[in-house]
């Protein structure tokens, strides 16, 4: 009779387990749809990119570098492209879309730096590697998203147009749509990325890349 009785416990508890389980996934899986959305801001999202803030500039970056080859590099491209998506679900001259900007150029800055391209080589084509440049492009461009289109910074458009050209190059004078990341090793995804950006450029300033894209 115990061990019967035991044994109805045991599956009564592992039953209020499951669902507990099964519930906080649902809720990370399905968010609330008024919490969630492509022209909103979930109520956590900006705290735990203020936390990121002050984990990057704590040496988070360098942290992850030891972890992987990419890890600086993904911590800061990441976190900029999260606050390029936030400032995108803001009015324009919203405190929170300035914030968005602020943090996008800093970490494009970062990527810019000797420990953003360390890994890199600068003998690729295009130099530095596509998955370098595709990701940084792509940030590029969401910094412009970010601003008026009559208002955009000039040296931040310059500087978008002379990596999408570089891209462009690199796609054009190659056998094959696979460009290197590293001497001798490429992965689809990050020509994907670069693909992308070039795509982004031709939404956001004068159209100049479809055949390269299309090619």
């Amino acid at each position: 009779m115990l061990r019967r009785v035991g044994r109805i416990l045991y599956w009564l508890t592992a039953a209020l387990v499951s669902v507990v389980v099964v519930a906080v996934n649902l809720r990370l899986y399905y968010p609330r749809g008024a919490d969630y959305g492509p022209d909103r801001v979930g109520p956590d999202v900006v705290a735990q990119l203020r936390f990121l803030q002050g984990a990057l500039r704590d040496g988070a970056g360098e942290r992850m570098q030891s972890l992987f080859p990419e890890g600086f590099f993904f911590s800061h491209v990441l976190y900029g492209l999260s606050w390029v998506e936030v400032g995108l679900r803001q009015e324009p001259g919203a405190p929170l879309r300035g914030q968005a900007l602020r943090e996008a150029r800093w970490s494009l800055e970062q990527l810019g730096s000797s420990a953003g391209r360390a890994p890199f080589d600068q003998r690729l084509d295009p130099p530095l590697g596509v998955f370098y440049v595709g990701w940084t492009t792509w940030l590029e461009g969401g910094i412009l998203k970010l601003q008026a289109r009559d208002s955009r910074d000039a040296a931040e458009v310059a500087h978008l147009e002379r990596d999408c050209r570089s891209l462009a190059r690199a796609f054009d004078r190659s056998e094959t749509p696979f460009l290197c990341a590293y001497p001798g090793q490429a992965w689809p995804v990050d020509s994907v990325v670069a693909i992308a950006a070039l795509r982004l450029h031709d939404t956001l300033l004068r159209p100049r890349f479809s055949d390269t894209v299309s090619q």
